[in-house]
Formats: C-alpha cells, sequence, structure tokens
C-alpha cells in the first residue's frame, strides 16, 4: 500500500518496491546475458509486448489513472 489513510505516502513502501524492481531487472538481465540473449532482452521483450497490445496497454492505463484519482479524493474527503 504506498498511500497510508493516516500518515499520507508511505515512503519506505515506494522504496523498497523500487529496490525489488531493480533488482527484478538486473536478475533478469543477468539470466539473460548468461543464456546468450544479450542483457537488454527482456527490456526489448517488454517493449515489444506493450507495442502489440497497444490498445490494452492504453486501457489498462487510462482506468488506472482514473481510478486512482478517484480513490485520492475519497481518501482526502472530497467524495
Amino acid at each position: 500500500m504506498f498511500w497510508d489513510p493516516y500518515f499520507g505516502w508511505d515512503t519506505h513502501m515506494i522504496r523498497s518496491c523500487a529496490f525489488g524492481l531493480v533488482i527484478l531487472g538486473g536478475l533478469a538481465s543477468f539470466v539473460c546475458s548468461t543464456e546468450g540473449l544479450g542483457w537488454d532482452y527482456p527490456y526489448i521483450a517488454l517493449y515489444s509486448w506493450l507495442a502489440s497490445n497497444t490498445e490494452a496497454v492504453l486501457i489498462a492505463t487510462i482506468i488506472g489513472l482514473i481510478g486512482g484519482f478517484y480513490f485520492w479524493k475519497a481518501q482526502i474527503g472530497e467524495f
């Protein structure tokens, strides 16, 4: 949970998730480079998947942003 209802942004959880994503990306790059695919293969594969599913990515992004906005409005009491 990135938003604590009592204290606002949970910076410790944000830092922990960012660190986890960096470690996961580094591990994926290491595994792909040892398999002979190149260190950038996971990122190229992710980009090609995002490019081939543009409509789904845009719809999910829009719905996620709208949901986050209304969650924020409910948390600050404007609803």
